[in-house]
């Protein structure tokens, strides 16, 4: 039984690990793509140009921030293990955007779109593979889940909320706006819709690893 556990807890890991590795290696595609990127991924450029500091960093701060913001939507003590996928994230997106994607820079238009839609499909699928793993959310998929707890609308209503208000503020700070920001704001939420529900029917709805074991752990 404990090696079952132990089975199940590594699965949970390494699907929760590689989820957010692909959401990151999407956030950094559209950032490479100068066409407008993701409104809480232009509210973190905008951050990093206005104030310093790396996109990497500016993750983790608004996500704390998000993390006092969601525990006021569901009136609980604030899940500090939120903490977890933003610190991870950062890391990647840093190391992803200043490293090892650095040559993505293009001028042609026909790649810029190209990297912009691969990264708009791998931000999406990225976001339903790691909610598979029942660890902590990320802190603005978290407020995603907060709004549909508190409301009981589908996860593509309240996502497209959550990514709003980061447009709303992205333009205020003068964050990188573009047309793909305006096509993520209206197609993200029902896009990772669509990922959910496609991995739920082939046999991985978001507890798989989790029902038996996750007593103790963050449940979203």
């Amino acid at each position: 039984m404990e090696q079952t556990i132990k089975n199940h807890y590594l699965k949970r890991c390494l699907i929760y690990i590689f989820g957010l590795f692909v959401l990151s290696f999407g956030v950094v595609c559209m950032i490479k793509s100068n066409t407008g990127i993701a409104p809480w991924d232009a509210l973190n450029v905008a951050l990093s140009e206005l104030i310093g500091l790396t996109i990497g960093t500016w993750v983790f701060i608004v996500g704390g921030i998000l993390i006092l913001i969601n525990s006021l939507i569901k009136m609980r003590f604030p899940n500090v293990a939120g903490f977890i996928p933003i610190f991870i994230i950062g890391i990647f997106v840093d190391i992803l955007n200043l490293k090892l994607l650095s040559f993505l820079e293009s001028n042609n238009v026909m790649i810029q779109w190209g990297l912009f839609l691969i990264g708009l499909c791998l931000l999406a699928i990225g976001i339903a593979i790691y909610l598979r793993a029942s660890f902590p959310s990320i802190p603005n998929d978290e407020l995603m889940l907060a709004i549909t707890e508190r409301t009981g609308w589908g996860i593509n209503i309240t996502k497209t909320i959550g990514e709003t208000v980061a447009f709303v503020l992205s333009i205020i700070l003068q964050g990188p706006i573009g047309i793909g920001t305006v096509i993520v704001l209206l197609c993200l939420g029902i896009i990772v819709g669509l990922f959910d529900k496609l991995l739920f029917k082939i046999g991985m709805p978001r507890s798989i690893y989790s029902e038996g074991y996750s007593q103790g752990s963050a449940h979203i």
